[in-house]
């Protein structure tokens, strides 16, 4: 199952499609009067946040290494 779990993690195209599909889902349901299941509303919800917690955790990750390169770049040329 951690497998599994780090390979949806990895796939930003898989991250990107299953709340859309699902959100698209809702959508549709609802526009044709039909009712929507709650099971479908929290798999989109817990999709979504899923999504914006790997992308969030992305970018926490470039800055991360952004500011370890200015420290090593700093410590390099500063004894001069």
């Amino acid at each position: 199952m951690a497998k599994f779990l780090d390979l949806i993690e990895r796939s930003v195209i898989m991250q990107s499609l299953l709340p859309i599909l699902f959100g698209g889902a809702s959508v549709v349901l609802w526009i044709c009067g039909r009712p929507v299941p709650s099971e479908l509303l929290q798999l989109t919800w817990v999709c979504v946040a899923f999504w914006m917690g790997a992308k969030t955790q992305s970018h926490l990750d470039g800055l991360d290494a952004k500011k370890a390169q200015g420290t090593m770049a700093s410590t390099r040329g500063g004894g001069v």
